[in-house]
């Protein structure tokens, strides 16, 4: 009997699956317990806490997946778990001048190196044809933290996803100028690769069920009050989040998506060379019931 399966994520909407199975027992029934740990901080941060061991599976950003492991992460891509796009709202100050048709070279608020909203800023200034270099980026944490910063820099721009941060829109904290979809599906679940090679068909069990969970949700009649309630946000913009979210339905790995990634990752000079795609997803016939 395994210990207490340590899972994390960003507080957001996309990870209620895992929230609500945890809250429900689902698998405790079954003698699997699951722990959650909400991670304010992202992509970069959950690497972070795979790599030091604090952690068993995260919720991660493809393009912030595919760099790290790449670059050593002891952890391998499990599935996909978000097929649709992540739409980031690309942001400034109340009081900035800054707009999608003016952006006169800015600096990127992000939440650490290899974070989301690192790897997007560079897919958003080519989009652009703004010029950036490392010393284009000021790091910031977590969103408190791009509230601080974008309030002191006024040619600041800070890419998250945009209905978390719809509540600071319509207060007035921040400007949204745009958005930045990205050109692969949102999230990928990633095992520690010690857990996992202890733990593949439990793995794949407990990715399953989740995806279950992320169903029953879609097809709720309260889902857009549920998530109102539980994230802060208007019913009427839950509702429509709702109609663009796309979690994945089986347990499996996207290799097209992760070769567009890869190209574009290598493409930005954000990798130095492309990974091979295997060498960074689990062998899908050892998963297998």
């Amino acid at each position: 009997m395994i210990n207490t399966i340590r899972c994390s994520g960003v507080p957001e909407h996309f990870n209620l699956p895992w929230k609500l199975m945890i809250e429900e027992g689902r698998l405790k029934e079954e003698g699997i317990d699951l722990d959650w740990i909400d991670n304010p901080s992202g992509t970069g941060s959950l690497c972070q806490e795979l790599k030091e061991g604090n952690i068993d599976i995260a919720i991660l950003l493809l393009e912030g997946a595919i760099k790290n492991i790449h670059e050593g992460l002891p952890a391998k891509i499990v599935s996909t778990y978000v097929e649709s796009p992540l739409i980031w709202g690309v942001h400034t100050g109340v009081n900035s001048s800054l707009t999608k048709e003016n952006l006169l070279d800015p600096s990127f608020a992000i939440s650490r190196p290899t974070s989301g909203s690192h790897l997007m800023a560079h897919v958003y200034a080519r989009d652009n044809n703004v010029t950036i270099t490392e010393n284009s980026f000021d790091i910031i944490n977590d969103l408190n933290g791009a509230i601080k910063s974008l309030k002191q820099n006024d040619n600041q721009l800070f890419l998250w996803e945009k209905y978390t941060t719809k509540p600071l829109v319509d207060t007035g904290v921040f400007n949204r100028i745009d958005v930045c979809p990205t050109p692969w599906p949102a999230f990928v679940v990633v095992v520690q690769k010690d857990f996992l090679e202890k733990n593949k068909e439990l793995v794949n069990h407990i990715t399953s069920k989740v995806l279950e969970q992320a169903q029953v949700i879609k097809n709720k009649t309260d889902a857009s009050e549920l998530i109102a309630s539980r994230y802060g946000l208007k019913q009427e913009d839950a509702q429509q989040w709702l109609t663009e979210i796309q979690w994945a339905e089986t347990v499996h790995n996207d290799i097209k998506s992760i070769e567009l990634a890869s190209d574009t990752l290598l493409e930005l000079g954000v990798i130095e060379e492309k990974p091979i795609a295997s060498n960074l997803i689990v062998d899908e016939i050892t998963l297998s019931l």
